[in-house]
């Protein structure tokens, strides 16, 4: 098990949620830290609470204020955080958005917008990292998804989408990036208690609601734990619950007409 004490992590959507508690893990550790999200005032609250935090007094903490799904701000406020910090040992990419819906009723720009906040911001901070790390032959990419990432849940066709490209992009990337010494992880967290999910559950189908179960979500500081540990320790694939393992497990494992058969009798549950 390896720590982040002295290594510089940047970690996009560190101003709230999984994001911010992964932050307070690094500071804890002694990492220097650096947190990339869109709201200043978030931001500035944030790298407050994970400076209070600090290891070791000369720690180095900062935050830029960005919106990593559009390229033109993405890459130059990257490559001067780079200048500044340097080369990240570790990226956490926890940046991200979901909004369900029937899809006959989501507006065409919702898709983009899940496209945008949860693939191309990913893609956008990788790549800006990706050729130091590269040189330096060493570096690892943390990648949140979702179980919308690797199972089509009904109400997710915009946000699922989105996760099911970080889930291929993060695939391909751990197979690229192994002869130059890059590890890459995807973390699949359960429900989470966060902001997000706050907005998340306003707009969600009674189906979708239905599928999801009873069960509470997990407190933040929980799954950002165990995403850090199973980091550290090497796994490529990261779940925060035997149930979300089970989950995905049974879905490589079983028929996929006895998976849509056991999806389609979850979503009827409580609405047929």
């Amino acid at each position: 098990m390896s720590s982040w004490n002295g290594k510089l992590v940047f970690i996009t959507g560190g101003s709230s949620g999984i994001g911010l508690e992964m932050a307070r893990i690094a500071a804890e550790q002694g990492a220097d830290l650096w947190l990339l999200a869109r709201r200043r005032d978030a931001l500035e609250t944030a790298l407050n609470q994970v400076r209070a935090l600090a290891l070791r007094p000369e720690q180095r903490f900062g935050a830029v204020s960005v919106d990593l799904s559009q390229p033109e701000q993405a890459f130059p406020a990257l490559e001067n955080t780079i200048r500044e910090a340097g080369i990240p040992d570790v990226l956490v990419n926890a940046a991200g958005a979901a909004h369900p819906g029937y899809v006959e009723q989501l507006d065409p720009s919702i898709f983009r917008w899940m496209m945008d906040a949860n693939y191309f911001s990913m893609v956008y901070a990788t790549k800006a990292v990706l050729s130091g790390m590269m040189a330096r032959r060493s570096g690892h990419i943390i990648n949140i998804s979702s179980a919308a990432g690797f199972l089509g849940v009904f109400g997710y066709t915009a946000y699922g989408a989105s996760k099911f490209a970080v889930m291929g992009f993060s695939e391909v990337l751990r197979a690229e990036m192994k002869r130059h010494g890059i590890r890459v992880s995807i973390a699949y967290p359960s429900d989470t208690k966060t902001p997000q999910l706050e907005y998340e559950n306003r707009f969600k189908p009674p189906e979708t609601k239905a599928i999801s179960g009873t069960s509470a979500p997990l407190e933040a500081r929980r799954v950002a734990d165990i995403i850090v540990r199973q980091a550290q320790a090497g796994r490529y694939a990261i779940f925060t619950s035997f149930d979300m393992r089970l989950v995905y497990l049974l879905n490589k494992w079983l028929p996929q007409s006895l998976v849509f058969a056991i999806l389609d009798s979850l979503s009827t549950k409580k609405t047929g």
